[in-house]
């Protein structure tokens, strides 16, 4: 009888935790090993335990670690585990069970993939782990669960009691009772949790509507960001012939998550749209999302069978050490470009890559870390942890590497912009001069007259600036002024004076476009913990229009240039949207920004490495991505990411009182 006791005693505690609500958090810890004991409860027994997980391992290949603490703090029992779990570096085929003794819980949290259904966990819960805890005996619930997990992994009763299989299903069917009657009365004021169906989409406010596509925009954006990089790898390793299907999967989701861009950046103009039609938008937003995930997590268990950084940690880290060791020369001769640049030019001119040396530094040093957990995790055959560790120095080291480039790219772009100035200024003189000459006496002679003025101004004002100016900006400047002036001559200039006129400004409005598009997607990239939709979007659609240009270069430079101006406007909105967002959540009175859970991998969770779990201020997330977006200071949890969408590398837990 004692373990039908302990089973509806876990059955009930999993309907009380349905009304639990969160409070504030303590900060989860990192395991010290497979037995990690801050309470002194199975002091002198910890051997017992080991052995038994070692028999586990050794028979199924699972690995189990345990921790034994006094109570949660407030937070959420299976938030803590969660997130314990990823700060640990707990790899697909390992299970983390945690007994708070003083506050009489349990929970356990394994990855999505792990080789065990909910079924089976459930029943080791029942029958060989609260019995166990309900009499205080701490290391038998955990040898028990060893027991459990084998036997359910080999074939055999992972409860271990077949007297009691009647009564457990009958308080399954109570307790499934009582959980229907919690989820009735809650679905009324619940919000949607994940990707709500269309059924759940119509019950939502439009507002909560666009919250959710927010969230979806920045997890899927994440995704794929993640997902090149590692298609990246691969292909450098096996060749495109052996990644072309990923290849594929990825396209097809840039295309899904390109077409949501679009709406979003239609959703954001001027034009304002009905209720109605924006509900339409948003619900299509949502659904091109969902599938452009869909495809990407349909691929990632194949990603990670070719990958197989588990059992090829050793060499798969010695590449990543001599990529951080090559970047040495280079990190150095970015620190000196930044110390000239901004002797030379603007403040704004270096924004975006001003601390970008810094951010190489951190995510090696980031990098070394884990590199140094991984050849631990390989001398204790610990497989899955050793693949986390890797793929999270892999990505660090390729945030480092994007950094320090823009940094070089970005002093030769500015030095190549302050050298075309001088000519750039005295041709907008010799384009006013002119255009004022067409003006004199002709019907729109007023507007152009004024345009031109326009275009002396902004050259005046460049020329008599006090200090250092932003080159590029100033390019940007006056070749604005010298389209709003253009638009105004097009009537008095013939078609082949107007293509010819296009020409000779298109080079350089594209220089612009393409230096400021590549700045912010790199501020982006190495920044996406905190860089939300808005910058995303605009960033987006201004490599939309940038494409274009470029594509209608040739054969229409008109429209070409139309388009670069454009790509242009957006790349800057997209910046300095960026830019508010990381400021927001960098700044000191942001709560959300590291905190106990960041300490010294705070930027490795800026940079969207790692998605600490103490940054989403407890909500639960879907996926290895993201729970919600919250305006660019709340964020996303879970572990390093690797190839997929946003639901691969979910976690599934349960647990309840005893």
């Amino acid at each position: 009888m004692r373990s039908i006791q302990a089973a509806l005693a876990a059955l009930a505690g999993l309907a009380l935790l349905s009304f639990a609500t969160p409070a504030a958090a303590t900060a989860p810890i990192v395991l010290t090993g497979e037995v990690t004991d801050q309470v002194g409860a199975v002091t002198g027994q910890e051997d017992q335990i080991e052995d038994a997980i070692a028999d586990l391992k050794a028979d199924t290949g699972i690995g189990l670690f345990v921790a034994y603490i006094e109570d949660f703090g407030g937070y959420r029992p299976q938030e803590w585990a969660d997130t314990t779990a990823v700060d640990s570096g707990l790899g697909t085929d390992d299970l983390l069970l945690v007994i708070a003794t003083g506050e009489r819980r349990y929970t356990w949290s394994v990855a999505a993939g792990f080789p065990l259904t909910d079924s089976q966990l459930n029943e080791v819960a029942s029958g060989r782990i609260a019995p166990e805890l309900a009499d205080e005996d701490w290391a038998g619930a955990a040898i028990g669960a060893a027991e459990g997990y084998k036997a359910a992994a080999t074939g055999g009763s992972a409860s271990g009691s077949s007297s009691a299989i009647v009564w457990v299903l009958v308080l399954l069917a109570l307790a499934a009772v009582v959980i229907l009657v919690v989820v009735w009365r809650r679905r009324r004021t619940a919000k949607a949790v994940g990707a709500p169906s269309a059924a759940k989409q119509r019950k939502l406010s439009t507002e909560e509507l666009n919250t959710e596509a927010n969230r979806l925009l920045v997890e899927t954006d994440d995704a794929i960001r993640t997902s090149e990089q590692e298609l990246g790898f691969a292909e450098a390793e096996f060749g495109a012939d052996q990644t072309a299907a990923f290849a594929a999967a990825l396209a097809a989701a840039r295309a899904g998550l390109g077409d949501s861009f679009k709406l979003r950046q239609e959703l954001d103009d001027d034009v304002p749209e009905t209720e109605p039609q924006r509900r339409e938008m948003l619900a299509a937003v949502i659904d091109k999302l969902v599938k452009a995930n869909k495809g990407l997590d349909d691929k990632a268990a194949g990603f990670e069978r070719l990958r197989d950084l588990g059992r090829r940690a050793p060499e798969a880290a010695a590449a990543v050490r001599e990529r951080g060791a090559a970047l040495a020369p280079k990190l150095v001769a970015a620190r000196e470009a930044i110390g000239a640049l901004q002797g030379r030019y603007a403040a704004s001119a270096v924004a975006t890559v001003r601390d970008f040396p810094a951010t190489a530094e951190d995510r090696l040093r980031f990098a070394g870390e884990r590199l140094a957990e991984a050849e631990g995790a390989v001398a204790a055959e610990e497989r899955g942890r050793a693949a986390v560790q890797v793929r999270a120095a892999e990505e660090a080291t390729a945030q480092a590497e994007q950094a320090v480039d823009a940094v070089l790219r970005r002093s030769e772009e500015l030095d190549a912009a302050a050298a075309r100035l001088p000519a750039l200024l005295d041709e907008s003189d010799a384009d006013a001069a002119e255009a004022e000459r067409l003006a004199a006496g002709a019907r729109t002679g007023p507007e152009t007259a004024a345009k031109a003025a326009r275009l002396r101004e902004v050259a005046a004002e460049i020329r008599a600036a006090e200090g250092p100016v932003d080159p590029l900006e100033s390019v940007a400047a006056l070749e604005r002024a010298s389209a709003e002036l253009d638009r105004e001559l097009a009537a008095l200039r013939d078609a082949v004076q107007n293509a010819q006129r296009a020409h000779e400004q298109l080079d350089r409005v594209l220089m612009s476009a393409q230096s400021t598009t590549a700045a912010v997607e790199d501020y982006v990239n190495t920044n996406r913990g905190a860089v939300g939709p808005q910058a995303r979007t605009r960033l987006n659609e201004a490599k939309q229009e940038l494409s274009q240009a470029l594509a209608l270069r040739e054969a229409d430079p008109v429209q070409a240039l139309e388009r670069g101006h454009r790509a242009d406007e957006l790349a800057n909105a997209a910046s300095a949207a960026a830019q508010r967002d990381v400021q927001g959540y960098l700044a000191p009175s942001n709560p959300n920004k590291g905190g106990p859970a960041g300490g010294s991998n705070a930027g490795a969770i800026l940079g969207g490495i790692l998605l600490g779990g103490m940054l989403g201020g407890g909500g639960r997330s879907s996926g290895g991505f993201g729970g919600g977006y919250s305006g660019g200071s709340g964020r996303r949890r879970g572990g390093a990411g690797s190839f997929g969408g946003g639901a691969t590398r979910g976690r599934r837990g349960g647990g309840g009182r005893f």
